[in-house]
């Protein structure tokens, strides 16, 4: 029996095209569309072409978002505009997608793709990377049902993997619930240490250190906006962003931070920095804490240094005996 008979939730954002009838272009179409709409130079694109050419296996079009010649989001609107598909962001999804189809973690972030939505008309899936038929084929053949496309920038549908199947999905959603909502409006110093010291408020924080190391992430972004925090982890040079606890638990969630990094929480008005010690599955962690005040809050950027990688002994550097 197929997911889509089990239930049906009524989410559909209009016109997604059918990829049985996709004809997918070429990324020199692409480029093409491009260097026309989105301000991509010639001269760029013959230097990210050079490079391609010089590193095997690399792949043109993400070749050049990571040199930032275009944004993710060009992409996506060249990818848009040629399929003749929509393009989605990940606030326009709903916040739940029941039932969720039988898809790993692994194949989505391989292929850039996640699904987003049932209808009657099957299972839409949002993709960064629409260069080949096969993810979709294979959700088809998963799902049992007709598979529907849009077109998302690659930051919003890792969004939207982390939200759906991301591993601490059900853990960080239990916690941001637990979280007490009138956290964020707190100014009395010693409620505000009691807080920090609360278990939902500890699992939190813990979950955000352990998930950046799971994601071999080297910074961590904590920045409180008027309606959520936002965390985002530095992975490879790019910013992706987590699942986001309410802004009212932004006191709670930099101060246990700063707690940990033994700075003053009474002090708000002006940016300090500190050090955090601790070991995360195995591994000795030196977090280098910055604290920033911004219109909402403090801003909270930890730096991740493993110290095991920065012991360095001649062998590791390639120096035998007979070198020295």
């Amino acid at each position: 029996m197929s997911l889509r008979s089990s239930k049906m939730p009524s989410f559909m954002p209009p016109v997604p095209v059918d990829v049985s009838r996709l004809l997918i272009p070429d990324a020199a179409q692409v480029c093409a569309w491009l260097t026309e709409h989105a301000g991509l130079k010639m001269a760029d694109l013959e230097r990210a072409q050079r490079l391609q050419q010089e590193s095997e296996g690399t792949e043109l079009l993400g070749l050049l978002t990571r040199l930032g010649l275009v944004s993710e989001f060009e992409l996506a609107r060249a990818w848009a505009a040629l399929l003749q598909a929509p393009l989605l962001l990940a606030d326009a999804v709903p916040p739940l997608l029941d039932p969720l189809p039988p898809l790993t973690e692994r194949f989505m972030r391989h292929y850039q793709v996640v699904p987003v939505g049932w209808s009657n008309q099957g299972l839409q899936v949002l993709s960064a990377n629409p260069g080949t038929l096969y993810p979709f084929q294979a959700i088809a053949y998963a799902c049992e049902v007709p598979v529907r496309l849009s077109i998302g920038p690659r930051n919003e549908v890792e969004t939207l993997i982390e939200r759906y199947y991301g591993q601490g999905r059900s853990a960080m959603g239990t916690l941001i619930e637990n979280l007490d909502e009138e956290g964020g409006s707190l100014e009395d110093i010693e409620h505000l240490k009691d807080l920090a010291s609360e278990a939902p408020v500890i699992r939190l924080v813990n979950l955000i250190l352990q998930r950046a190391v799971e994601q071999r992430a080297s910074d961590i972004h904590i920045e409180p906006f008027e309606s959520q925090l936002k965390v985002r982890y530095r992975i490879d040079g790019v910013l992706h962003e987590a699942e986001a606890p309410p802004s009212s638990s932004s006191a709670a969630v930099i101060s246990r931070v700063k707690i940990m990094a033994r700075l003053d929480i009474a002090e708000r008005r002006l940016p300090q920095d500190g050090r955090i010690m601790l070991r995360i599955q195995g591994k000795e962690l030196d977090l280098r804490v910055s604290t920033v005040p911004t219109s909402f809050g403090e801003s909270v950027v930890m730096r991740l240094l493993d110290r095991q990688t920065i012991n360095f002994d001649f062998p590791s550097l390639g120096f035998d005996g007979e070198r020295l």
